[in-house]
């Protein structure tokens, strides 16, 4: 029995539009990585596969001039040494590649070393927890008559300090980013969430 027009209208209405509900979700925030940390594990992947590589370039060489008693023959003997012998290039091409890369994130943490070393400079002769927090208060509570300040006050002093850090981070966050213009939104999250500790949790 065929389907009245009105039914398929009502299906269609019913049906969750999957595009739409991929566009409003949330993205997840920059995860900031550290240079330092990344120029450290390319700096070992490069020492530990150019020693492979060259290791194992040196045995191959060795076998293939006869210097290693390697009982190898026919197709089998090329076979092995040619692979072996491109494997163990790539292990040397591999090492020199991570070789590049930690010189690359060297330089790059160099530089983000120097940048939050000022900016904790700047913050620290900037910042405090009292400040912050009056500031926090008034953008909240505006100008409060005299008699609302002590219950303001009061209720101001019994906010949660999950929701207190959120509020302290995000006013730190912007002061910091008016001083420090172009800042990576990964290396900002991180800063300041190392920041909160120094000045808050003193």
């Amino acid at each position: 029995m065929p389907h009245c027009p009105e039914e398929k209208i009502t299906k269609k209405k019913m049906k969750p539009d999957v595009d739409t509900a991929v566009e409003k979700a949330p993205i997840p925030p920059a995860v900031y990585e550290n240079s330092a940390a990344k120029a450290e594990d390319n700096k070992s992947s490069a020492y530990l596969l150019l020693l492979f590589g060259v290791v194992g370039m040196t045995i191959m060489i060795l076998g293939i001039v006869g210097v290693l008693p390697l009982k190898l023959s026919g197709i089998s003997k090329y076979m092995t040494y040619g692979i072996m012998s491109a494997l163990f290039l790539l292990f040397i091409v591999m090492g020199m590649v991570s070789m590049k890369s930690y010189r690359i994130f060297a330089k790059k943490a160099e530089s983000e070393h120097s940048l939050c070393s000022t900016m904790k400079k700047w913050c620290h002769s900037n910042f405090s927890s009292e400040e912050l927090d009056n500031e926090l208060f008034v953008q909240e509570n505006g100008s409060v008559s005299e008699e609302a300040v002590q219950a303001a006050r009061e209720a101001w002093e019994s906010t949660p300090e999950e929701e207190m850090y959120f509020k302290r981070v995000s006013l730190m966050k912007e002061k910091i980013q008016k001083q420090f213009l172009n800042l990576d939104e990964g290396f900002l999250e991180h800063f300041v969430d190392e920041l909160y500790g120094e000045i808050f949790e003193k």
